[in-house]
């Protein structure tokens, strides 16, 4: 498959190569087809034919009649001279074939013959040079040298000095995060920018001041000082995407080894190319002649092109090598499975799909990139012209292209550890919206690096003119589009993040933790349902507007809507009353979370409330959800305060007073205690005798205690009434039977 694969690459490249030479031989050597030998002279029209003309035009009836014919023959109505009509008889496909063949081998052997007159024009470096051209040589050489070590030498030292100057400053970032990682490119190419500048600004001063003839900058020092500055602007390109000395710090996420290898061979190109093409080949042309230029030219981009595949093969080898030692460990990546949460589910799909996109580009790349750099060397070597526009355009905007590609990889590998960027003073008063925000920077992340591929494909395809993007988008159509599609992406946004300050703002107030806070059962109970409403209306409203953005029209879907509700109105009548029921009970502040109720029979502490049902937990642990349309009355044992009622029965032959005084005094122990005596309002309420019972006389008090605290309080003056009352001899009766026995004598 390889093979076939780079035998299809290398034929399309040999056709790419021949059509451009075939039509740059059109182009640049025509060829007029001799006159037939029975080819009668073209006869020049005469003055007489000009007058008959005229009179035709000058007479009315003759006029209309000219007019009426033409407009026929116009129509297709009338063939002005059939006999002139010669249809040529349709050519067969073996004419065709035998015409391309005809044409293959003619361009093939005008282009080998043009690239070897090219490589000829080598021999005048070594020919005697004229005097005009000598003294040129003479003169020019000797301040080329000098500008060119002088810039060399001051470019190797300012670049030592701010390379330790970054080592220091960066040496506690071993494992940046993305955003160091970006930082440190952006530090790392403004250094570099400002090495280049002073370099050339170097080179310049010397050029003009030390270096130059008569106080001038000659041109060879023009041309070698505009190539050191296009090679070192491409030089800081290239090191934003593979640093050799600190890989960490690149855009691109390879290892080590393989960005030093890309940066080498790639600087190695840049060099050739730039120096090359810029510099030496406008140099020779002066010094030389002409066929010089074109020879270096030639073998500049031979070299290049070269260099330029055998570091794609070199590379491609390495990361397969680097996939194949990395692949055990891969195999061990977890799976979505049934006892996973739905964001560890998430991750690991987002992940498999990197991977597999990462796979599937390391295979299709290496061909890519071979078929442009043969294309662009067939170019080159035919039609020299056109590198310019090759270069600007193309060329320019695939690495824009590759270079998105290497930075949504860069992206994505960070994209499970992303975290928003959320100030620290908002992180400690709402710690809330930092987890929340936090959860959805990843998945902001993937889809802005799916967004990211779109526009690289996109930019690909433009620069090559496969389809006319930016016309498209620049039209009514793809602006319009882009438009709508941008806007409603920026309502999403927006609606997330409103929604997520909302609620991780009652988030935060519902916390029981807050020191100082003065949250009630009844204000929880309010945000839990505001923060339930709000998200439903929040996301509704949002996607009805982003739809509108898209184009589509949502009157319909609110006619449904209001269709769908009818309907489940008239269907749903208990979920009506469910509904119509909790908002009177919430009017009315009947019921909050952590109150005790009895509702529907059933008693409990309030753990959920909604408009609908009320979910309530028992004493045995049982979980009730009890819906509002099965409430006939609430009865609420945590409103303002509670009564705990305690009723002592004691035994006839006691005293009461006694007893009584001995509950009191069991109510002062009470209070004497101080994890109970916060939570009593009022002294004791002592009611007296409440009822003769058949065993027992009861007395009756009452303490008055905070909400929801009278069973705990009731609980300890139960068991210090009963302790008073050991003490002090009390007898406190329970249910017996006496049973009496009489001695009968028998009877004989």
């Amino acid at each position: 498959m390889p093979r076939l694969l780079l035998s299809l690459a290398l034929i399309l490249a040999f056709n790419l190569l021949t059509s451009l030479i075939s039509g740059s031989v059109q182009a640049q050597v025509p060829f007029p087809a001799p006159p037939a030998e029975d080819a009668a002279p073209e006869a020049a029209p005469t003055s007489q034919s000009l007058q008959s003309l005229l009179d035709v035009l000058r007479d009315e009836a003759a006029r209309n009649a000219l007019i009426g014919e033409l407009e026929a023959v116009v129509d297709g109505g009338i063939d002005p001279d059939p006999a002139a009509e010669t249809t040529e008889p349709e050519q067969t496909v073996a004419r065709r074939v035998a015409d391309s063949t005809a044409q293959f081998a003619e361009g093939t052997l005008a282009a080998v013959a043009s690239i070897w007159r090219d490589l000829r024009g080598i021999r005048s470096l070594f020919a005697e040079m004229p005097g005009d051209k000598m003294d040129r040589f003479a003169n020019g050489w000797g301040p080329l040298l000098l500008t060119i070590a002088s810039t060399v030498a001051i470019v190797w030292i300012l670049t030592r000095a701010i390379d330790g100057w970054l080592r220091r400053g960066q040496r506690t970032s071993r494992s940046p995060g993305l955003r160091a990682t970006f930082l440190a490119v952006v530090i790392n190419a403004l250094a570099d920018a400002v090495v280049l500048v002073l370099g050339y600004a170097a080179g310049l001063l010397l050029a003009l001041l030390v270096f130059g003839q008569d106080g001038d900058v000659t041109l060879e020092q023009t041309l070698y000082l505009n190539a050191f500055l296009v090679a070192g602007a491409i030089r800081i390109a290239i090191r934003a995407f593979v640093h050799p000395d600190r890989p960490d710090q690149a855009i691109s996420h390879l290892s080590a080894a393989i960005q030093r290898t890309i940066y080498n061979r790639v600087k190695l190109v840049n060099f050739l190319l730039v120096y090359g093409i810029v510099a030496a080949v406008p140099i020779a042309n002066a010094w030389f002649s002409l066929g010089a230029g074109r020879s270096i030219r030639i073998i500049v981009v031979t070299l290049a092109a070269i260099i330029a595949l055998l570091a794609i093969r070199k590379v491609s080898r390495m990361l397969a090598s680097e996939a194949q030692t990395a692949g055990p460990e891969a195999s061990h990546t977890v799976s979505p499975g049934a006892d996973m949460e739905a964001d560890d589910v998430v991750d690991v799909i987002g992940d498999a799909s990197i991977q597999a996109a990462a796979t599937l580009w390391n295979r299709i790349w290496p061909w890519l990139a071979s078929a442009y750099v043969i294309g662009v060397y067939a170019i080159s070597v035919t039609r020299p012209r056109m590198m310019g526009e090759v270069i600007g355009t193309a060329t320019l905007k695939t690495l824009g292209a590759l270079a998105l590609v290497a930075l949504v990889f860069r992206v994505m590998k960070h994209a499970a550890a992303a975290r928003a960027p959320v100030p620290r003073a908002i992180r400690g008063a709402m710690p809330e919206l930092g987890g929340r925000l936090d959860g959805l920077a990843p998945l902001f992340l993937r889809l802005l690096g799916v967004a990211s591929l779109l526009a690289a494909i996109a930019l690909f395809v433009d620069g090559w003119g496969i389809v006319d993007v930016g016309g498209w988008l620049a039209g009514e159509a793809g602006g319009g589009l882009l438009w709508r599609v941008s806007s409603a992406l920026l309502i999403v946004l927006f609606v997330i993040l409103v929604w997520s300050v909302i609620s991780s703002w009652i988030d935060h107030r519902l916390s029981l933790d807050l020191d100082g806070a003065n949250v009630t059962a009844r204000s929880r109970t309010l945000l839990a349902l505001f923060r339930n409403a709000f998200t439903i209306a929040i996301f509704i409203f949002g996607i009805m507007i982003a739809l509108s953005q898209l184009g589509i029209d949502i009157a319909p879907l609110l006619a449904g809507a209001g269709v769908i509700g009818l309907a489940i109105g008239f269907g749903s009548q208990k979920l009506v009353q469910d509904i119509i029921t909790g908002v009177f009970i919430q009017l009315e502040n009947a019921i909050n979370e952590g109150d005790v109720v009895t509702v529907g029979g059933i008693s409990g502490a309030v753990e959920k409330l909604t408009i609908r049902s009320v979910g309530l937990r028992d004493l045995n642990g049982i979980y009730h959800i009890v819906p509002f349309s099965a409430v006939d009355v609430v009865s609420n044992f945590m409103r303002k305060f509670s009564f705990h009622v305690e009723v002592v029965g004691i035994a006839y032959k006691e005293n009461v007073p006694a007893a009584k005084d001995a509950m009191f005094e069991a109510f002062e122990r009470l209070k004497a205690m101080g994890e109970h005596r916060v939570f009593i309002l009022e002294d004791l309420d002592m009611h007296g005798v409440i009822a003769l019972a058949d065993s027992s006389v009861n007395i009756r008090a009452r303490i008055k205690t905070h909400p929801g605290k009278q069973w705990a309080v009731g609980r300890a003056y139960t068991e210090l009434v009963k302790e008073v009352f050991d003490e002090r001899g009390i007898e406190i009766p329970f249910p017996h039977r006496q049973v009496f026995v009489t001695n009968e004598t028998e009877k004989d």
